[in-house]
């Protein structure tokens, strides 16, 4: 039993979506970009699994153009976030026929991008926090369509004690109460959610990491990697 703004979902993917097009902005699909953060044991990410898929092409997998998607504002704005079922449509339309289950899918990520993982950083005593890093620049009226989707309450005023943060959300899970924070990272250039679990870890905190990523990526943001910081 839940209570709060999200909601449970069945489904346990994993996977994320995207429209490739050829140039940014609204013109038509051109291929599709599947993409899978691999999670160690304590739901750090450890690695990025990519794959994209063009008619002409067929099904590829690069490590540096996922690398690049975080780094190139131009690459980024050719891509758009969808669920499976607008991937599904797309890759009929194309010509593509039924997209492949993920199981299937898994078997085209062959060149993947290891991301640094390590024992995490001790920002002194208290529960671990997972932070999700995000690339993209969204504007004020995005952020604020974020901050509604992910019911924020809290948010400070530009004197608050820690300006960086756009607002907190909380969640209680069976017995795990959850927190997020939407903040500022890298000098203004960067976003990032900060989720504490107590207790820490568990299947509540994994589900609600999945959730967070599904919702940022309407947004105009990216996921770039899932650290574990202390």
């Amino acid at each position: 039993m839940t209570t709060g703004a999200l909601t449970p979902r069945s489904s346990t993917a994993t996977f994320d979506y995207y429209l490739l097009r050829a140039e940014a902005g609204d013109g038509p699909a051109t291929g599709l970009l599947v993409e899978e953060f691999v999670l160690g044991d304590d739901l750090s990410a450890v690695c990025l699994r990519s794959a994209g898929w063009a008619p002409a092409e067929g099904w590829w997998s690069s490590a540096g153009f996922a690398r690049a998607i975080r780094t190139d504002p131009r690459l980024r704005a050719r891509l758009t976030a969808v669920d499976r079922p607008a991937a599904e449509a797309t890759h009929r339309r194309l010509g593509g026929g039924s997209l492949p289950d993920e199981e299937t899918l898994r078997g085209h990520f062959r060149d993947d991008a290891p991301l640094t993982s390590g024992a995490p950083l001790r920002l002194g005593a208290g529960p671990d926090v997972h932070r999700i890093l995000f690339a993209g620049a969204p504007d004020g009226h995005q952020i604020a369509r974020l901050s509604a989707r992910l019911r924020m309450n809290d948010v400070p005023g530009p004197g608050g004690p820690d300006p960086g943060v756009a607002g907190t959300g909380g969640l209680r899970v069976n017995d795990t109460n959850l927190r997020w924070d939407l903040r500022r990272v890298g000098g203004g250039i960067a976003w990032c959610i900060d989720v504490t679990s107590e207790p820490a870890g568990g299947d509540a905190l994994r589900w609600l990491l999945r959730q967070l990523i599904d919702i940022a990526r309407g947004h105009d943001l990216v996921p770039a990697t899932i650290e574990r910081l202390g």
